[in-house]
């Protein structure tokens, strides 16, 4: 793998949920994640798994498909960040109108969509608390 991007931002230190149904297209963007300095990426296919992870960890953003592996809309995990205060983001191929009201307002990024992309979109979104947390530059992953 080679170094970030310099025109990538930088999300040093932050914790990302990524909600994605296709593990081919998961894996991708979470290398892009960590090589944007995420201290770390949660990979979660189903919702059940997703509301776990909420439940003993908090992300400081997460990315969300709108249909996940067993079938499932993320809605419900988007409710748990709302609740929580978390930001997030949409990412998938799906209409935007299959969303709810209380959702619609939420950035909303169609597939296929760079990691690039993603990722600046994400740096919008993260509280800026999260970024200023003193992270060890090495740590085992």
């Amino acid at each position: 793998m080679t170094g970030p991007d310099p025109a990538t931002p930088s999300l040093k230190g932050t914790r990302i949920l990524l909600v994605e149904d296709e593990l081919v297209l998961g894996w991708p963007l979470e290398e892009a994640l960590y090589a944007a300095g995420c201290e770390a990426v949660r990979l979660v296919t189903v919702l059940e798994e997703a509301l776990k992870e909420l439940h003993y960890w908090r992300p400081d953003a997460a990315i969300l498909d709108l249909r996940l592996r067993d079938g499932q809309l993320a809605l419900p995990i988007a409710d748990a960040l709302d609740v929580r205060n978390v930001p997030y983001l949409f990412l998938t191929a799906h209409s935007r109108q299959l969303l709810p009201e209380r959702h619609r307002m939420r950035l909303f990024l169609s597939k296929p969509c760079s990691p690039e992309m993603v990722i600046r979109e994400l740096a919008q979104i993260v509280p800026a608390a999260a970024l200023a947390r003193d992270i060890p530059e090495c740590q085992v992953r």
